[in-house]
C-alpha cells in the first residue's frame, strides 16, 4: 500500500499519525491509530451483516464500531422493542460478537422525543447514540427527518443538545449529515449547530440530498466542515479501496473515515486498510468471496430470515457490490432470476468467470479528481 499522499500546507499531520498507526483500531477518532466506521445503510447493514463482517478472519475485521440502522422517532418516544429489534445488540452489552461497538441510530425532527428515545437507548445499554440528518428518501423528508433538516440547520442545535442532555456524559452523542439539501454553502452552518449542541464528532457524507447516490462526491466541502468546527470531522462517501481513501485524506484533510458500500464489494476493505491482508493477497479471491456469501446465506435463516427474504438480501449485497469487481457483476447476473435460495447458492459456485471486456471501475471519482461514475457509499 502506498504512503499517504500530500493534504497540503497544515493538513498532513493528523492523517499522517493516523496512517502511520493505522494496524491499531482507533475506537473514537480522537484515539491513536485509524478510525474505519462501518456506515449504517438502511435495509442492509443490519444485525446479520454487522455480526457477519465484525466476525471476518477471527473477529480481526479492522472495523472500528458499528452504527445501527436508523430507527424512526416520532411524535413519541421509541418502545423498547423497536429498539431491540434495531439494535438486538443492545442486550450484549451494545456490541457485536466479536466485541465491536454499535452505536444506536436515530432519526426524527422533534427535540423532546429524540431525547427520551435516546435516553431509553442508552439506558438498554447503547454505547453511543447517533443522530441521522442524512437519510435522502422521500418518505423520510416528507415527514420532517433526515436530510430535510438541513434545509433549517438552526434546528440542528437544540434537537442534538435535547439528545445530549438526556444522556450519560460518557456516551457519545454523534451527528450525521449530508453537504446541505442542494449545496454545500451551508455545511459549516451546521457543523457548528451540530458542535453547539454537544456532538462528539460529525460525520458528513460528501453529497447532498438532491444528488441522492449519483456522483460525483465532494470531499473538498467536508475540509470546510473540518475548518469551521474544533469537534472530529468523519469523512464518509466513495471510499472503495485504500486510493479513494488517501484521496480523501489529502483532499478534505479528515482523518477518520466511515465506510458503507465500499464494504459490499470489498468486504476485507477495512482489514486491507490497516496492512493486514498482506502486500501479496488477491484484491479478489473467488473462493473466499463465495463462502462468505455462504456464510451469510445461513446466518440470515438461523436469524429467522425466511429463505426468500435471504435470497433477496443476497441478491442484493451482489448488485451493490458489483461495481467493484467484474466477477461479482458476473454472480449477480448468474441469480438475479433465480427464484430459490438453494439454486441461487449452487449458481455461485458453478458461475462461469465473467466474460471479456471492460471491467467496472474499481476506484471512485470525486468532484476535483472528475466525474466518473463510482459506487455509492
Amino acid at each position: 500500500m502506498s504512503a499517504p499522499p500530500e493534504e497540503g500546507a497544515g493538513e498532513a499531520g493528523p492523517f499522517a499519525a493516523a496512517w502511520a498507526q493505522r494496524a491499531r483500531v482507533a475506537a473514537r477518532p480522537t484515539d491513536p491509530g485509524l478510525l474505519l466506521v462501518l456506515a449504517p445503510m438502511d435495509g442492509v447493514t443490519d444485525h446479520v451483516y454487522r455480526d457477519l463482517l465484525t466476525s471476518l478472519d477471527g473477529n480481526a475485521s479492522g472495523i472500528s464500531l458499528c452504527v445501527s440502522e436508523f430507527v424512526r422517532v416520532t411524535r413519541e418516544r421509541v418502545q423498547p422493542h423497536v429498539l431491540r429489534r434495531a439494535c438486538p445488540e443492545l442486550d450484549a452489552g451494545g456490541r457485536t460478537r466479536a466485541g465491536v461497538e454499535v452505536f444506536v441510530q436515530l432519526l426524527g425532527g422533534q427535540p423532546e422525543p429524540m431525547a427520551q428515545s435516546a435516553a431509553l437507548a442508552a439506558e438498554l445499554g447503547a454505547p453511543g447514540i447517533d443522530i441521522n440528518f442524512g437519510c435522502p428518501a422521500k418518505t423520510v423528508n416528507d415527514h420532517d427527518g433526515g436530510a430535510s433538516i438541513l434545509r433549517t440547520p438552526c434546528r440542528i442545535e437544540a434537537i442534538v443538545g435535547a439528545v445530549r442532555k438526556a444522556v450519560p456524559a460518557a456516551i457519545p452523542v454523534t451527528v450525521k449529515v449530508r453537504l446541505g439539501w442542494d449545496g454545500a454553502e451551508h455545511l459549516p452552518e451546521i457543523a457548528r449547530g451540530a458542535e453547539a449542541g454537544g456532538a462528539a464528532w460529525l460525520t458528513v457524507h460528501a453529497r447532498t440530498r438532491l444528488q441522492l447516490y449519483k456522483p460525483p462526491v465532494d470531499w473538498v466541502a467536508l475540509g470546510r466542515a473540518r475548518q469551521a468546527v474544533r469537534i472530529p470531522v468523519v469523512a464518509n462517501g466513495d471510499i472503495n479501496t485504500a486510493g479513494d481513501l488517501q484521496r480523501c485524506a489529502a483532499q478534505s484533510g479528515c482523518h477518520a473515515f466511515m465506510i458503507g458500500r465500499g464494504s459490499m464489494g470489498r468486504p476485507w476493505l477495512f482489514r486491507q486498510l490497516r496492512g493486514w491482508e498482506g502486500p501479496h493477497a488477491p484484491d479478489f479471491d473467488p473462493l473466499r468471496y463465495r463462502a462468505l456469501l455462504h456464510d451469510y446465506a445461513a446466518r440470515l435463516l438461523t436469524a429467522g430470515a425466511t429463505e426468500l427474504a435471504a435470497l433477496g438480501k443476497l441478491k442484493q449485497w451482489l448488485r451493490l457490490g458489483a461495481p467493484a469487481f467484474a466477477e461479482l457483476d458476473a454472480l449477480f447476473q448468474a441469480i438475479k432470476g433465480v427464484p430459490r435460495l438453494p439454486a441461487a447458492l449452487h449458481h455461485l459456485d458453478t458461475a462461469p468467470p465473467p466474460a471479456p471486456g471492460p471491467r467496472p471501475r474499481r476506484e471512485s471519482a470525486s468532484r476535483s479528481a472528475g466525474s466518473a461514475s463510482a459506487p455509492a457509499p
